[in-house]
């Protein structure tokens, strides 16, 4: 059985495992962030295995760029590692101020208006 219920708290899902479309493990989700006022998941913080070349390891991403695989208990990443390494990145989970708007304007800006593809 899998341990990714249909309805879940963010906490049950730290920790989920996050892999490319080719299944090739990248590392886990941090963190999941929610709109207060919407109830709308905004984005969520994946914690890379190797930190990218400039040393960073936390990436916001937008949370429509995951597919959640409960057959496997994982979260898909559905982008191009190239550009999840270009994507925002931060140094430690404090540096991510996911209440500044700007944060969502640069994932926008960088995954432009993220719009899964159709199943």
């Amino acid at each position: 059985m899998s341990i990714l219920p249909r309805i879940s708290s963010a906490t049950a899902l730290h920790g989920i495992c996050v892999v490319s479309p080719s299944g090739r493990k990248l590392g886990h989700l941090d963190d999941v962030v929610v709109g207060v006022t919407t109830g709308r998941v905004m984005h969520a913080v994946i914690r890379l295995d190797e930190a990218s070349e400039l040393g960073e390891s936390l990436y916001a991403v937008p949370w429509e760029a995951l597919t959640l695989d409960p057959a496997y208990d994982r979260c898909v990443l559905n982008v191009p590692i190239e550009t999840l390494r270009a994507a925002p990145a931060f140094p430690t989970r404090d540096a991510v101020n996911d209440a500044d708007p700007r944060l969502r304007r640069m994932l926008n800006q960088h995954f432009g208006e993220y719009r899964p593809a159709a199943a």
